[in-house]
């Protein structure tokens, strides 16, 4: 499993870029393609879909990011403390435009544990999506 975290305002991630040589400290033998599926435009595309959900506007254009089909999470924390705020995905394949589209608002809209994230709350969010490979 690969992960990538963006938040509003800083770029952190959990997936180094470049990636490591294959043979080199860190890199993982079991998932050898990852790192060319995982890309940040796919915190951004759920930022952007959250976004738009919330002011009601039209979803934005098809992302330009692979659409292959994987199981996937996608998950809301809020501010420097990272406490979760939202997470739900699907152990089953999904075409990824598709899916972080779906789980980008159902996460952040309908996780049982939470209320909805409001439009106050959207600047001080960070979002994590993960991609399940070789599942």
């Amino acid at each position: 499993m690969k992960k990538m975290d963006r938040h509003g305002g800083g770029s952190s991630s959990a997936l180094s870029y470049p990636p490591p040589r294959s043979g080199a400290a860190g890199a993982s033998p079991r998932v050898p393609n990852a790192y060319s599926i995982v890309r940040p435009e796919m915190c951004y595309y759920c930022f952007d879909v959250l976004y738009c959900h919330l002011y009601q506007l039209d979803p934005p254009r098809v992302p330009m990011f692979s659409n292959g089909s994987y199981p996937l999470f996608v998950t809301w924390k809020m501010d420097k403390s990272k406490k979760l705020r939202g997470c739900i995905g699907t152990f089953n394949d999904m075409h990824l435009h598709d899916g972080l589209r779906e789980y980008a608002v159902t996460s952040a809209m309908k996780d049982s544990r939470f209320s909805p994230v409001s439009r106050e709350e959207l600047p001080r969010l960070h979002v994590s999506v993960s991609i399940l490979c070789h599942f």
